[in-house]
């Protein structure tokens, strides 16, 4: 039998600080919406309890946990903790809001019950969380993710997407570079050792990926010792799942131009993350693909969120495999 529904108005109030960019709208973990700067939305939901939040970009809410009675309608504002206006920007105090937003992102967007929702509002007391088996503890542990590229060629655009990645699935479950092997240890076994630990690898793959060479003019990728080419080598090996992404107008690599326990690569399908604007769309459609190396048991979970073209960033419509604006495949 169905609950009786319930309602949330959530109003988004005005600040210096993302005018012309929407939040998204998160009730219990699903994007349901965006709303605009003083924008004003509703939502019809089930009675009972639920988590609300908003989040852009890297920042994230603490959700409102909120226990709904049937028929009630819960009145909230959102919004972030910056200047006001231009210039509280300049004052003491909308420094100090400023720098909070560096130091404190957790606290930085809000969403709280307003005037006499606030004394209506029954709090929600999520369950005490049950410490996990020792078998299923070592299954999520082994959930990592080991990102492999080459410094020449992406070093900085490889941050900005660890940043996401670290946001979304935790530091802990992301493997990066060979800065993360101990000294005088033979990179080789660590690598073999780290992948075996490993859900997946995301090969970053820009322009000039394929070609980069040593001092001596040779081809890094021809030669046996190359740590990318080890990385790679040994995923292809174990058939832990690669994941090819594209980036700076880096392109897949025919087979023909690889070396022979690379070739198997020529054959993954890649996720393009193209430069601004749509850089987080890239990046989105990635963790999508991601989700389901994290939680291969689970059904992937039905999310109402818009789907924009990686390309163009146009809205896609539900069902359409191709952009009506620009004709590339969704």
């Amino acid at each position: 039998m169905n609950k009786p529904a319930a309602y949330i108005s959530l109003k988004r109030n005005k600040t210096s600080s993302y005018q012309i960019r929407q939040f998204a709208i998160t009730i219990d973990d699903t994007v349901v919406g965006k709303i605009r700067s003083g924008e004003t939305k509703q939502f019809k939901v089930p009675s009972g309890a639920h988590a609300i939040g908003v989040k852009i970009d890297l920042y994230k809410s603490q959700p409102l946990q909120i226990e709904l009675k049937p028929e009630q309608t819960l009145d909230l504002e959102c919004g972030d903790r910056s200047p006001e206006s231009i210039k509280e920007a300049f004052t003491l105090k909308g420094i100090e809001k400023s720098l909070n937003s560096l130091i404190k992102p957790k606290q930085y967007l809000y969403v709280q019950p307003v005037g006499h929702s606030a004394s209506q509002l029954t709090p929600h007391k999520p369950k005490p969380r049950v410490k996990p088996p020792q078998e299923a503890q070592t299954v999520r542990k082994s959930c990592t993710v080991f990102i492999s590229y080459r410094r020449d060629d992406s070093r900085e655009i490889t941050g900005r997407i660890c940043d996401r990645l670290n946001s979304e699935f935790g530091k802990q479950a992301i493997f990066r570079d060979v800065d993360s092997i101990p000294a005088g240890v033979d990179f080789r076994k660590h690598i073999n050792k780290t992948i075996d630990q490993c859900s997946m690898l995301v090969a970053i793959i820009g322009d000039k990926w394929l070609d980069a060479k040593n001092r001596k003019g040779e081809r890094r990728l021809d030669l046996p010792n190359d740590h990318l080419r080890v990385e790679i080598e040994t995923a292809l090996k174990k058939e832990v799942p690669v994941i090819p992404v594209l980036v700076k107008n880096g392109v897949m690599p025919d087979e023909e131009e690889l070396p022979e326990g690379l070739k198997p690569l020529a054959y993954r399908n890649a996720i393009p993350i193209p430069e601004e604007p749509f850089f987080h769309n890239g990046v989105d459609l990635l963790i999508k693909e991601m989700s389901k190396g994290f939680s291969p048991s689970k059904p992937a979970r039905q999310s109402n969120r818009n789907a924009f073209c990686i390309y163009c960033g146009n809205e896609i419509m539900p069902g359409n495999k191709f952009c009506i604006q620009c004709g590339k495949p969704v």
